[in-house]
């Protein structure tokens, strides 16, 4: 049996922080291929702070950018805060 991988997107954002080099990482979650450097990033589940995970600083340059801008409509300024997502005032969308 062939097991295929689909493209998905993300339609939220993702709470991040960056990686201190040299930081206790008890409690993280970290990839046995990733080792911790400076530019790396600490995500944790928005509805658990206890689940926290390391991503690589190549992915995250990668997959990431700063959820400052809506992406969703016609809307070109900054996003706002609710219920504890960012959002486009404009659409509601996260």
């Amino acid at each position: 049996m062939k097991l295929e991988f689909k493209h998905y997107r993300k339609n939220q954002t993702q709470e991040m922080r960056a990686y201190v080099p040299g930081e206790d990482l008890t409690g993280i979650s970290v990839g046995a291929q990733d080792t911790p450097e400076e530019g790396g990033m600490i995500a944790r589940n928005p509805k658990n702070h206890a689940d926290q995970w390391y991503v690589a600083k190549q992915f995250f340059a990668e997959n990431y950018e700063p959820a400052t801008q809506a992406r969703f409509c016609d809307y070109k300024g900054e996003l706002v805060e609710r219920d504890g997502k960012m959002v486009c005032p404009a659409c509601g969308n996260s």
